[in-house]
């Protein structure tokens, strides 16, 4: 047992990882029995067990990096998602509403705090935490609740890249702000040497990145694939971060470049469960900072900082995007989305205290609220994201809808998902009888298959094909499982079919599924794992020799084919 004891004490963190996954898995249990998402549970995981309450998590410098990797992840996954012709499309929403919120949320902070006698550094400083938003937490609410595509979620994603790119200018400004100096003329060349890497980043990594995980997944290794995706994300982030950009945009920007190739849906499947287990961590360590003797000491104050931050989010917000021609209700739910302080301004937060800087130039007290306002707000985004502004009640007010002005297209309503359609999983000999089927009957459908050369195929005959892993909850939820008619799994390995089909049953208890599977012993597998009917080729080829050769010996049609659904009926009880 020396062994064992001795490989504990060799890893000192795995006490905190023990800490926040069970403690974790109990709340979020408990959210999701509350119909409350998970993100919930998390904080109040990290408020749980975390230093100013029991204390079960001691190291907080290794929690935070951890979680790093998280934010990571997630906006990693988010640019695969969005293209640059996604981006460019909602560019107004970027530049204009982006840039309303922030400037005027900065400016009337820092107003605001003048005019109670602070320093003009530190109102600005504290206008810097406010206008930003949680990237982390709204995009993965967004994406809960299949509402990225509405124009909520492009405004709200658009405001918040925004908010993204602006950290650069922060914390560039962030010394001159402070006492530790910096002339302008160093700043603006920092920012142009910033931009130039940035494009370079994109341009390089746009001609590079899609050859290469075309090449990575005709070897048809995932082990080798996903390693290349984690080098690709975390290799780009880095080269962004050289520019003083941050790892997160950097790897949004990553994302960006593998969404150029057409094995992106597979990127996304095969780097989602990293990026579930670390940005659990991360919300997790934003719970870790609020600190409960701060509510206990100080509740009026803590009580107005919440509200005035709450409200001049959510206004000033809800305003840049009434500026864009958008009606009331739209404006208001994006008011809601983004009203909570972002992961980032605890990044900005820690950069001020070294240059003397603090929230409302409070010192200790101004950054204790400041957190606990943070991460109170964060708990209560779910909550306030479930409002749906009623758009009858503030028609009166806001006016009727108008589309946006500049010639584009307003982001559809919903994605264009398919409903009522067939999901056939593989697109070999069953799977292209089946496609021509469908296409001669005018039968909605959809191809998942995991083979690169089928996918090439059908994007040569304009096949509507998604290329990944079907037994993947994310490429189940892209081929409109909870809308589909019917699913067909007609692939070769019998253990993958028993996934796909367990899978699909779990997220549509409804939904028909037939099964193909080759030998008749594997047809019990996906039977019991939801199947409603399963074919197994070696009883079909055996009941269609039986039937040829009792024709062949003059036995009567009709006797012929009863011969063979007899048999049909003892099924394993004849295999060997």
């Amino acid at each position: 047992m020396a062994w064992a004891v001795a490989a504990v004490g060799d890893l000192p963190f795995l006490r905190e990882m023990i800490a926040i996954f069970a403690v974790g898995s109990a709340l979020v249990y408990i959210a999701h029995r509350l119909k409350l998402v998970p993100i919930v549970g998390f904080l109040l995981t990290g408020v749980i067990i975390g230093p100013y309450a029991l204390g079960l998590v001691r190291d907080i410098d290794l929690i935070e990096s951890t979680a790093e990797v998280g934010v990571i992840l997630l906006l990693f996954t988010i640019g695969v998602e969005f293209s640059l012709e996604k981006l460019f499309r909602i560019r107004r929403y970027i530049v204009l509403g982006g840039g309303l919120q922030v400037g005027v949320t900065v400016g009337l902070v820092a107003l605001l705090l003048a005019g109670l006698g602070i320093d003009w550094r530190h109102g600005i400083y504290t206008g810097y935490l406010v206008a930003l938003s949680s990237t982390a937490i709204v995009l993965k609410l967004l994406h809960e609740r299949a509402r990225i595509d509405t124009p909520t979620g492009q405004i709200s994603l658009g405001i918040l890249i925004f908010q993204d790119l602006s950290i650069v200018i922060m914390v560039l400004t962030i010394p001159i702000l402070g006492s530790g100096g910096g002339s302008p003329g160093a700043i603006a060349l920092a920012l142009l040497e910033g931009i130039l890497i940035i494009a370079l980043v994109v341009e390089g990594a746009r001609r590079i990145v899609p050859p290469v995980l075309d090449r990575v997944a005709h070897l048809r290794s995932p082990e080798l694939f996903l390693l290349v995706v984690v080098v690709i994300c975390f290799g780009i982030a880095w080269l962004a971060s050289l520019a003083g950009v941050s790892l997160a945009l950097g790897a949004f920007l990553a994302g960006l470049a593998v969404s150029g190739s057409r094995f992106r849906e597979h990127a996304v499947g095969e780097i989602l469960p990293l990026r579930t287990v670390f940005n659990a961590v991360f919300f997790v360590s934003v719970g870790m900072l609020l600190d409960l003797r701060v509510v206990a000491q100080e509740p009026l104050l803590l009580l107005s900082a919440v509200a005035g931050v709450f409200l001049i989010k959510s206004v000033l917000t809800a305003a840049s995007v009434r500026a864009l021609r958008y009606p009331s209700w739209t404006a208001a739910a994006v008011g809601l989305a983004l009203a909570q302080i972002g992961e980032f301004s605890l990044v900005l937060h820690d950069t001020g205290r070294e240059y003397g800087l603090s929230p409302a130039g409070l010192g200790e007290t101004g950054e204790q609220v400041f957190l606990a306002v943070a991460v109170l707000l964060m708990i209560a985004t779910p909550f306030l994201t479930q409002v749906q502004p009623s758009g009858r009640r503030l028609r009166g007010r806001g006016g009727a809808p108008a589309p946006p002005t500049g010639g584009e297209a307003r982001p559809d309503a919903a994605a264009s998902r398919l409903r009522d359609h067939i999901i056939i999983g593989g697109f070999g000999l069953t799977g292209r009888y089946l496609e021509r089927l469908c296409r001669t009957f005018e039968l909605p459908y959809c191809i998942v298959d995991l083979n690169p050369v089928s996918a090439l195929e059908a994007e040569a005959h304009g096949v509507p094909f998604l290329y990944g892993d079907l037994a993947r909850p994310e490429l189940l939820d892209q081929a409109g499982v909870r809308e589909a008619r019917l699913l067909v799994v007609a692939i070769n390995d019998a253990d993958a079919s028993s996934r796909i089909v367990q899978r699909a049953r779990l997220a549509n208890p409804s939904l028909p599924i037939i099964a193909r599977v080759r030998y008749v012993v594997e047809a019990s597998g996906a039977q019991d794992m939801g199947a409603d009917a399963v074919v197994a080729e070696e009883l079909e080829t055996a009941l269609v020799i039986v039937q040829q050769v009792a024709r062949q010996c003059g036995i009567p049609e009709e006797e012929a084919r009863r011969q063979a659904e007899r048999l049909r009926a003892l099924g394993d009880d004849l295999a060997v």
